[in-house]
Parts: structure tokens; C-alpha cells; sequence
């Protein structure tokens, strides 16, 4: 379990502090401290996931990122999620999401009301009268028993969320229900992935986390999700949204919105287009060339290594080869190497797009490597050019 204390000086959520209208604003943003942030569960999320992982964050939309980032597009075993109040989308980034969540990975959705066109490919209707009650209890019940006795948390103060009306039976799965039994955490099977749907958006909320034992009900949530994800993107777009966005929104219509931050950019390009005028009348001087530098660190690494192998010190060599490999993995993949077990064989093996079992030979050669055993000069020479196979083969 992962706890984060926060100091009273640091904006610690104090009820007793608190008034409604601090309580009211819910930002749900990474970096709000405050009663209605997310810090406490952005900071989590790192250590909920194998690996570490450090959520990537997105500050444009869905389809912006879906077409220009390639692990987003084109691999699996990633997870999206967005908190927002209202979700707006476009009905671009609507297809796109569904066709992200298709190509088996996972989408989170935490929102009081979810955009229309998402709900109509999720064939779920949502009933948000939940929404407009005032201050009430922010409760999120868990219909799994297995996960007793921690199935119910509650926080007094922060209005409750809305809840599932209407859901496709045959691929929907409810996770979740609030005080009145009503489902409001669902995952829906899209094709090869999954869409969680929480419809309490306040239960991840620094002011819900920060009470008592609910820091659990974020494990209960996120262990849903496939914990063996290679990358986590967090959503900070969504949830400054106000009303649809058109497919060909960009970040020049937000600018040109507003009469001060228009006059601004048109000054600003008068004034270089006057620096590009008056600059280009200088004349440059001309630089002398310089001898390239020779880099000798390729020779140096190759007489070494034939000073080892000449010395017959094999064992000391196979060490060094072990440690350049360790730290190609790591800067490559974003592997830890600390523990060459199963399951980084298996991770290791499908980002370098391998088969497992030259992956396990390679693994085995090294628990032989650092067990003691004599090192022959065979022995080295095929544990050579097994590494060498594995740096030409893999992607």
C-alpha cells in the first residue's frame, strides 16, 4: 500500500480548514496540491505498475497524440487516463479512442459526465443526477468480495458522482457501485483492450485519498488494469475543455480567441519580420574550419578487450561484456536489470521483438558468467556472439 503525507503547511486537506467553495473546485490537475487535485494519485502511480513506470503527460488531444506518438499507436500494453469533470471530445478522438482501446489497450475514464458520442460506442447511458446534489458523501463501493474487508470508502463534504443506467450485458463488467447500489465503475471489453469507466471522479481527488485507509480504494481501481503496462500516459487536456472541440481544433484557435493574446502574437511576428529585414544586411564573417576531432574510444575498447582475451582473463572480460549489454537493455527498453528473472525475460523478449527462449539462453549465459564457473575460451566466444546476434536481431 502507498501512503503520501502531506504537510499542513503544504496544503494538507484539512476538513476543519476547509469551506465549500474550496471543496467545490476540482482541478483534477497532476500538479494541484489542493483539496481537488490529483498530486496524491499522480505521485502513486509510479509505484502502482511493475517497472516504475513514470506517467507520460499529454497536453493535446487524444488524436493529435494518437497520430504522431508511434508507442501510442502502434503497440499494445499501453494505458490512457483521464479525470476530467465534463469530458468534451471531438468525434474524431472519440473513434480514435475506441480504435486505441481495440488494439488491446486500456482506457481509464474518470468523469461526472462522459462525452455523449464515447457513451454511444460504449453503449452505456449514464444518469447525472447525481451531479447536481450539493455536498454529500463521495462513496465508491467494490462488489468484488474477495476484497474485503476493504470494499467501501466514504469522504464527507464532496458531492457524489452519477451512475450507470443502461450497459451492454455481454461486455460489460461492473466493478463498482455507489451508497445506493447504483453501478458507477464498469469496464467495458472493446476488441482486444478494455475502457474502465468511473463515473466518481472525486474519489481520486487529493481530498478523498488523504482520508484515512482510501489511498486503497486507487490500488482497488488501477489493479483492474494490466499491471504489466510499458507506458502510462496522463490526460491534462480534457479537463480544461468547456464544449466540443471540432476535429481540426488546434492550439492557434485557443490563441486567436481572445483580442489581447491575438494583438500580442501580431506584434510579436511585426517585430521579427523587422528583425529578419534589418539583420540580413549584415554580412557574416567567415568561419575557419577546424580539424575534426579523431575519436579513438572505438580502438581503445577493441585493444583492451584483446589485452583480456590474450591474458586468457575470461571471466573478467565476460563481466564487462555482461555490464555493456545490462546498459544497453536499460537505455534501450527501459528495462530494470537488477533482476533477471521470468518476467523480465518475457518483457524483454517482446519489446525487442526476440524469441523468449534465445532471450533465456542469453540469461542463463550470465547466471553461468556470475556463478563461478570456468570460463572457457569457447565458452566466451559463443557467449560473444550470442550478445553480438542479440544486438543485430532485435528492434
Amino acid at each position: 500500500m502507498i501512503l503520501l503525507v502531506f504537510s499542513s503547511r503544504t496544503g494538507k486537506p484539512d476538513s476543519k480548514n476547509i469551506d465549500d467553495k474550496e471543496l467545490a473546485r476540482q482541478s483534477f490537475s497532476h500538479k494541484d496540491k489542493s483539496p481537488g487535485g490529483c498530486y496524491v494519485m499522480f505521485k502513486t502511480l509510479s509505484h502502482l505498475f511493475y517497472y516504475d513506470i513514470k506517467p507520460q503527460v499529454v497536453t493535446k488531444p487524444f488524436s493529435r497524440t494518437y497520430n504522431r506518438d508511434e508507442t501510442l499507436a502502434s503497440t499494445d500494453y499501453n494505458l490512457y487516463i483521464l479525470v476530467a469533470d465534463r469530458l468534451y471530445t471531438s468525434a474524431e478522438d472519440a473513434k480514435n479512442m475506441i480504435k486505441f482501446a481495440s488494439s488491446g489497450n486500456q482506457l481509464f475514464i474518470a468523469s461526472n459526465q462522459p462525452d455523449s458520442m464515447l457513451l454511444e460506442y460504449l453503449n452505456v447511458a449514464v444518469d447525472d443526477e447525481g451531479i447536481f446534489q450539493s455536498f454529500t458523501n463521495a462513496d465508491q463501493r467494490y462488489v468484488n468480495r474477495n476484497l474485503a474487508p476493504d470494499t467501501a470508502f466514504s469522504r464527507k463534504g464532496i458531492k457524489a458522482g452519477s451512475f450507470i443506467t443502461k450497459m451492454d450485458t455481454s461486455r460489460t463488467t461492473i466493478l463498482g457501485t455507489d451508497a445506493f447500489n447504483r453501478p458507477d465503475f464498469v469496464k467495458v471489453a472493446v476488441g482486444e483492450g478494455a475502457v474502465f469507466l468511473l463515473l466518481q471522479p472525486s474519489t481520486l481527488t487529493n481530498y478523498f485519498l488523504m482520508q484515512g485507509r482510501n489511498i486503497v480504494s486507487l490500488e482497488r481501481q488501477l489493479a483492474y488494469t494490466n499491471l504489466y503496462m510499458d507506458h502510462v500516459y496522463w490526460d491534462e487536456f480534457y479537463k480544461y475543455q468547456r464544449y466540443r472541440q471540432s476535429s481540426d481544433f488546434s492550439e492557434w484557435q485557443v490563441l486567436m480567441r481572445y483580442p489581447a493574446m491575438r494583438w500580442a502574437l501580431w506584434l510579436a511576428v511585426a517585430l521579427l519580420l523587422i528583425y529578419i529585414l534589418f539583420e540580413s544586411k549584415r554580412r557574416q564573417r567567415i568561419i575557419p574550419e577546424k580539424p575534426l576531432l579523431v575519436n579513438n574510444s572505438l580502438e581503445f575498447v577493441d585493444a583492451l578487450g584483446q589485452l583480456y582475451y590474450q591474458q586468457h582473463n575470461n571471466r573478467n572480460l565476460a563481466q564487462k561484456i555482461i555490464l555493456q549489454w545490462q546498459e544497453f537493455v536499460r537505455t534501450r527498453y527501459y528495462l530494470n536489470t537488477n533482476n533477471l528473472d521470468a518476467a523480465f525475460a518475457d518483457a524483454l523478449s517482446r519489446k525487442a521483438v526476440m524469441p523468449l527462449e534465445q532471450v533465456k539462453d542469453i540469461l542463463n549465459s550470465i547466471q553461468q558468467v556470475q556463478s563461478g564457473y570456468t570460463i572457457s575460451d569457447e565458452y566466451l566466444q559463443r557467449f560473444y556472439k550470442n550478445i553480438q546476434a542479440f544486438y543485430l536481431n532485435t528492434k
